[in-house]
């Protein structure tokens, strides 16, 4: 399985940076950044130069399709509280991509690709941040 974090809808530097060290401290190299707007936008060298320490790399898109033009995923996980449509995140074959919202919000179904599915990590509202760390831990380390 080979994984892709992609973070969609960021302002915040320190939510960046921080899913940024989660995703490279479990091995991750891929970080693909969607729809950066505001300070992350203007701080993105900071990414860039953990991303080169950490042994990562950084791709930055405009919106979802491009990332998944560019990127072709086999399965997108959209990461998200754990309500009604949504399933429990499973190890899949094949490329991944693990899809977290910026802003702690809900995927709107037309903000996701048509074959994106609605997962959580855990049962509880932990935030995107927490369920990315989760899911990370669940995918490549059980």
């Amino acid at each position: 399985m080979e994984l892709i974090v992609a973070i969609y809808n960021i302002s915040s530097v320190p939510k960046m940076l921080e899913i940024a060290k989660i995703t490279y401290g479990f091995g991750v190299r891929r970080l693909a950044l969607i729809k950066v707007f505001g300070a992350a936008a203007q701080q993105i060298g900071d990414l860039f130069k953990l991303a080169f320490k950490m042994g990562g790399e950084v791709l930055v898109f405009n919106d979802i399709n491009d990332a998944v033009d560019v990127l072709r995923p086999d399965v997108i996980f959209a990461l998200g509280k754990p309500e009604k449509d949504a399933r429990p995140i499973e190890k899949v074959e094949g490329r991944v991509m693990i899809l977290v919202h910026g802003a702690d919000l809900a995927f709107s179904p037309r903000e996701l690709p048509q074959n994106a599915v609605m997962s959580y990590a855990v049962k509880k509202d932990v935030g995107s941040t927490g369920h990315l760390a989760i899911a990370l831990y669940k995918l490549l380390e059980s």
